[in-house]
Order: structure tokens, then sequence, then C-alpha cells
């Protein structure tokens, strides 16, 4: 992620930037954890972040979920203006699904749900369904579905 590709995120959404608007919106891509985070959580603190900053005021994250039932995705995030829901399950660039995330994710999908499995790798595509562009969140085409 360029911050050269930020601003012009910005600038599409926003009109151009002068000085005051600039500082409000900070080029978060000049920072290089973003594309480089360490740890699932922290890539999903960062995607909520971006989440934020394009008007998805409505996030859920369940904070212990070893008393939650198994599954079920990371984060939910809601967009009143555009009438949206996504869930997401975050993962490292090297993270495996568990079957019951699969199974959830799969069933979501299926209900017509925007559901997506994001990794840092993935940050472009994040940029593309939560900025101006609203792409529709998908699941990746490597994506197995759970065997019955």
């Amino acid at each position: 992620m360029t911050a050269e590709l930020y601003r012009r995120l910005l600038t599409e959404r926003y009109g151009p930037l002068d000085r005051l608007e600039a500082e409000r919106f900070p080029v978060a891509a000049d920072r290089t954890e973003w594309t480089t985070a360490a740890n699932e959580e922290q890539w999903r603190r960062q995607v909520r972040e971006i989440a934020t900053r394009y008007g998805w005021r409505l996030q859920y994250h369940t904070a212990d979920s070893r008393r939650s039932d198994a599954g079920w995705p990371d984060e939910v995030f809601g967009h009143v203006g555009q009438r949206r829901t996504l869930f997401v399950e975050f993962k490292t660039d090297v993270g495996r699904i568990r079957p019951a995330q699969r199974e959830w994710l799969a069933h979501l999908a299926d209900s017509g749900f925007e559901v997506a499995v994001w990794r840092p790798r993935d940050l472009r595509t994040v940029l593309r369904v939560l900025g101006p562009e609203r792409q529709r969140a998908t699941l990746p085409p490597t994506f197995r579905r759970p065997t019955s």
C-alpha cells in the first residue's frame, strides 16, 4: 500500500485535501506496520481503524472468544449509510481457518451476507471494500467449503 494510493482514495471520497483535511485524515499508509502486521490481533485493529475512517461506525468483536461458541467471525462491521454488514475473519498471511470457522463463513456467505477472510496481504482489497469503491466483500477463491 503506497501513500499515493491512500491519498487518492481519500481524495475520491472527500475531494481535494487541503492542509486541515490532510491533518484530519493522516496518511496511515506511511506507517510500515499497515502491511507488516505481526499478529492477527494487530491486523484486526488496523482494519478496524481503516473501517472507522470510512464511516463504518457499527463494529462488533467478541472480546473473549474462549467463552463463546466456536467459529464465529472475528469482526462484524456495519455501515448505516450504505446499509451494509460485513462478517470478517482475520488471519495472518500463514494462518489457517479452523473447521468451525469454515462452516460459519460458508453459511453466512450462502445466506447472502458479505463475508471475507482478510490477511495483511489483502490490504488493497480491504480498502476497496471499506472505502469509496464499495466493492462487495467475498470469500477468497481458494476458500474450501466444509464437507458435509
